[in-house]
């Protein structure tokens, strides 16, 4: 997140439900998982070398690069996706040390200039700031770029700036064909909090007022997304630690991007995530970093959540290849 924190004022879900109070204080991202027990890891090493010899022998060129959080850059072919591209990275730590949902919106344009370099189509998973907040700023900055969002988030997207006339709507099912390359549009879930809540909930059918905390965000229905190259490689991206195991069923992906799990509130959640994907033969962790830290001075994942993220995932598919990404640093697919 950017440097500097902003300031309070919280407004509830515009759904109505209250967003949970975290009892630990710290960060949202602290917020959602709830706990670090049980969570998830990653293999050290050279991304490029793992994934040279595993998953996508078939494709050459094809690239993935992390912002964190669960910010991504897909390129191949000359073509760019975005997934959930956050690059703002702003703290949301009120005064006393606690998460603030009244925290004021905030986009780091020159964070956005800098590392993004182009954006032929941006995927949002869910509405909350952490995922969707810089999307107008992004396709300003790429006029020729659509966004895939429901119907929540087109609303959202519309009252903070983004040209209705580029937002596809999706409800999940989807199987969109664009030029050299299809994106299958999954129907997902949220993660949950420890006490079994969902962060900032809530459904729109029309643009809000005025959208202007980190709370007006709301999530507004969650997907995950599929995007297979002419060549046939595959690379799934589940940006939040829940699932609904039969829109995954059957799909095999080379790549599969998974939320790292925290807290025990979903019952399986990775266990029933790679039984119903067969065993992707590359899993690479995500929204797993300590977000509202600027990409230049970013913070790394407790060590032991990556661990325990990898003896899961070689627990239960002992043929995938996990690979940690590093920031910035492009993985050669």
């Amino acid at each position: 997140m950017p440097s500097q924190p902003t300031r309070p004022a919280l407004a509830a879900a515009r759904s109505g439900s209250p967003v949970p109070a975290t009892r630990t204080g710290t960060s949202r991202r602290l917020l959602v998982r709830g706990s670090l027990a049980g969570a998830a890891a990653a293999v050290t090493g050279a991304p490029r070398t793992a994934l040279a010899h595993g998953a996508a022998r078939r494709a050459a060129g094809v690239t993935l690069r992390w912002f964190g959080a669960n910010a991504w850059e897909l390129s191949f072919d000359g073509r760019t996706v975005l997934i959930d591209p956050w690059l703002s990275r702003f703290s949301t730590t009120g005064p006393d040390g606690r998460f603030d949902p009244a925290t004021p919106l905030f986009v780091d344009r020159a964070a956005i200039r800098r590392h993004l370099r182009a954006a032929d189509l941006v995927l949002v998973t869910h509405g909350h700031y952490d995922h969707m907040g810089d999307v107008p700023q992004v396709l300003e900055q790429f006029p020729a770029a659509r966004v895939v969002a429901t119907q929540t988030h087109a609303h959202l997207l519309t009252a903070i700036g983004a040209p209705a006339d580029r937002i596809i709507w999706a409800r999940g099912g989807e199987y969109l064909a664009f030029g050299g390359y299809t994106v299958q549009v999954l129907p997902s879930l949220h993660s949950l909090t420890a006490d079994y809540r969902y962060f900032a909930p809530g459904t729109l059918t029309a643009p809000p007022g005025r959208v202007r905390t980190v709370s007006d965000l709301v999530e507004g229905g969650t997907l995950a997304y599929q995007v297979t190259t002419a060549d046939g490689l595959s690379v799934l991206n589940i940006g939040t630690a829940n699932l609904i195991e039969r829109e995954l069923r059957g799909l095999r992906p080379d790549i599969a991007v998974i939320a790292v799990p925290y807290g025990g509130a979903t019952h399986r959640y990775l266990e029933r995530l790679l039984e119903a994907l067969g065993a992707p033969r590359v899993v690479v962790p995500t929204h797993h970093d300590e977000m509202d830290t600027p990409l230049d001075r970013p913070v790394r994942a407790d060590a032991r959540v990556l661990r325990s993220f990898r003896d899961a995932v070689h627990r239960v598919s002992p043929r995938s290849t996990v690979v940690e990404p590093r920031y910035l640093e492009a993985i050669a697919l």
